[in-house]
């Protein structure tokens, strides 16, 4: 199903792909309901969890999507969801068109799957709602316990992930950043000196799985270094040349869009200063102090 409000939304299809790579969920709730026939529902969904601060954004992409689903807040946490198996059509049209590029692909795989069985009513069926089962095993975290418990002899359906594209689209790694990267300062008290000093960085973070996701990242910015911290790895670029001519540039051309946008605007500010050696002054150091303050999670 064609979604014909999309074309509405400012944001570029493959830049709702890269977001969603990061933090969407496609997911499948089971559990027993006495009055089905085999004693069990199945409902799919879709969603996105955000901080509250990044509730424009996520209305921005249900905008994107015609405006279906529903938003909901509790404490500082928005939710975008989708459950209807109609609005679902449209969420598979746009990752048929626009592919997930991560492990995560596999799970839309899964997802589509499932859906297209309880189209056909077979999870209504023993023999369908035991195929759900082995490809919900194959999916996000797995069974839980409870249906582990209740179904110990499904085998876990294997899907094989497809390789990544030779080249990742711009729009697709400007999504990708809102969702999973970073722009960071850091202060680090030289080891010789009682002087503290300034690192200006952007980093983008994946589990060790995922390695060569950021290889590739790093030779589509043509810079940063590969940095493991437990099982995850960091695509680090702290170099300020690599900062100006690569980093600022491709965001400039490319922008985000949610709070991380005035994250990046920010940094921008400290890199100017470290760019007219403002920070080798003490009312320069305190604003980039200051600056340091009031982006990601110290922001209001």
């Amino acid at each position: 199903m064609e979604n014909p409000n999309n074309k509405k939304s400012k944001l570029n299809p493959q830049y709702v792909t890269g977001f969603s790579d990061g933090e969407a969920c496609f997911h499948l709730a089971i559990g027993k309901n006495p009055k089905y026939k085999i004693g069990y529902y199945v409902n799919p969904g879709f969603s996105i969890a955000l901080h509250k601060k990044d509730e424009d954004l996520l209305r921005n992409i249900q905008n994107f999507f015609g405006g279906i689903g529903n938003l909901k807040v509790k404490s500082n946490i928005v939710q975008y969801r989708i459950f209807s198996l109609k609005d679902l059509d449209i969420i598979l049209n746009h990752f048929d068109n626009y592919p997930l590029i991560t492990k995560k692909h596999v799970d839309y795989l899964i997802f589509k799957e499932t859906i297209n069985l309880i189209k056909n009513k077979e999870h209504l069926t023993i023999e369908g709602f035991n195929k759900i089962i082995a490809l919900k095993s194959s999916m996000n975290l797995g069974l839980p316990e409870n249906l582990k418990e209740a179904f110990p002899d499904i085998q876990t359906r294997k899907i094989i992930s497809k390789d990544l594209p030779s080249l990742l689209n711009p729009y697709w790694v400007a999504g990708f950043t809102e969702a999973e990267g970073c722009f960071w300062i850091k202060t680090l008290k030289d080891s010789n000196k009682e002087e503290v000093r300034s690192i200006i960085g952007f980093q983008i973070t994946q589990h060790k799985r995922d390695l060569p996701l950021l290889e590739k990242l790093r030779s589509f910015f043509e810079c940063g270094r590969l940095e493991q911290s437990g099982s995850a790895f960091n695509l680090v670029v702290t170099k300020l040349s690599f900062i100006n001519d690569k980093i600022i540039p491709f965001f400039n051309t490319y922008p985000i869009f949610g709070s991380k946008s005035k994250d990046f605007k920010d940094w921008c500010r400290a890199v100017e200063l470290k760019n007219n050696k403002a920070h080798l002054t003490s009312n320069g150091f305190k604003e980039i102090l200051e600056i340091k303050s009031n982006i990601n999670s110290s922001r209001n």
